[in-house]
């Protein structure tokens, strides 16, 4: 595999990692009663929710190209 395509496939599981995490720190932060801590978790879970979407789109389209995989040249 590409070294580009596995950092793809590494971000997007971070991304779609934090963004599951962001569901338990949004209630924290209703149980703490701080407002703009959870609009700043809003803002990240919009902004991370893009980004993993641009990632899937590109991994979707590298495969359906059949240019995601290994490579001997890299």
């Amino acid at each position: 595999m590409h070294n580009c395509n596995f950092n793809k496939t590494a971000l997007l599981t971070d991304c779609r990692r934090l963004i599951w995490r962001l569901d338990q720190y949004k209630k924290d932060t209703k149980t703490a009663n701080h407002p703009l801590c959870g609009k700043l978790i809003e803002e990240l879970e919009h902004d991370l929710k893009k980004h993993s979407k641009k990632l899937e789109d590109a991994i979707v389209g590298l495969a359906k190209e059949g240019k995601f995989g290994f490579c001997d040249k890299c």
